[in-house]
């Protein structure tokens, strides 16, 4: 990646919101952290991300409820949901609009790759609204 994605890292667990940071930030990607799904949707507001990483159960709005609430305004923003329940929503979430569904016990390698992937979706879309826009 020659520019660093911004990727907002949503989990009201407060370790494990850190692991995934560090993980994410040394693999190159510029982190910005919310505590819960109403604070991310105070910055998503703010700001700008190549892709939203949440937790699924958390308080206030949970991760379902935040990729709801962000189709809304952002539907080509990428939204992975990180779970460590035992039971697989993945098909559900998908349905609803989630790139993936990661289980939290799953390698740290399997979520970079994941995040790898819906950032370069995103970098493809960019390209081809550009494309159509200057009308190439």
């Amino acid at each position: 990646m020659s520019e660093k994605k911004r990727v907002l890292v949503v989990d009201d667990d407060r370790n494990e919101r850190l692991e995934t940071v560090l993980v994410l930030e040394r693999t190159g990607f510029m982190i910005v952290e919310a505590c819960d799904g109403l604070d991310a949707l105070s910055k998503m507001r703010l700001q700008h991300f190549d892709a939203v990483v949440t937790d699924f159960h958390m308080p206030h709005l949970n991760g379902l409820d935040l990729l709801a609430q962000s189709r809304l305004s952002w539907p080509d923003t990428p939204v992975i949901i990180l779970s460590k329940a035992q039971w697989d929503m993945s098909d559900i979430a998908i349905a609803k609009g989630a790139f993936a569904w990661i289980r939290k016990s799953s390698s740290s390698g399997v979520l970079v790759s994941m995040l790898a992937t819906a950032v370069g979706k995103g970098v493809e879309r960019d390209f081809t609204h550009e494309i159509q826009r200057v009308g190439a």
